[in-house]
């Protein structure tokens, strides 16, 4: 098992009961997908909704950092976690 520091902020941070850091517990071998989905497990369809345009992508504008790496620049939902990771999941921002 793993353990991974998981980051949020502004509405995601509501819909997963206003805490903005929390830690999630992941079998070896899980990847930034499997996080997500656990997390959409705990927190409802709601947030499901809000991350995912369908099972294999995110919403457009919905970035996703590990270690402070955009996973687009890894292997996107197929990006491997380990002990230790942070992710944080950031919103579209919009203004102006």
């Amino acid at each position: 098992m793993i353990t991974v520091e998981i980051t949020t902020i502004m509405d995601l941070k509501a819909l997963m009961g206003e805490k903005k850091d929390q830690t999630i517990v992941l079998p070896e071998g899980a990847t930034v997908g499997d996080a997500l989905n656990q997390l959409c497990s705990s927190y409802g369809p709601v947030l499901n909704k809000r991350l995912f345009a369908n099972s294999e992508a995110l919403n457009p504008g919905i970035a996703v950092f590990v270690n402070g790496c955009v996973i687009d620049a890894l292997a996107g939902l197929e990006s491997s976690l380990k002990n230790g990771d942070r992710v944080l999941i950031f919103p579209p921002v919009g203004g102006g």
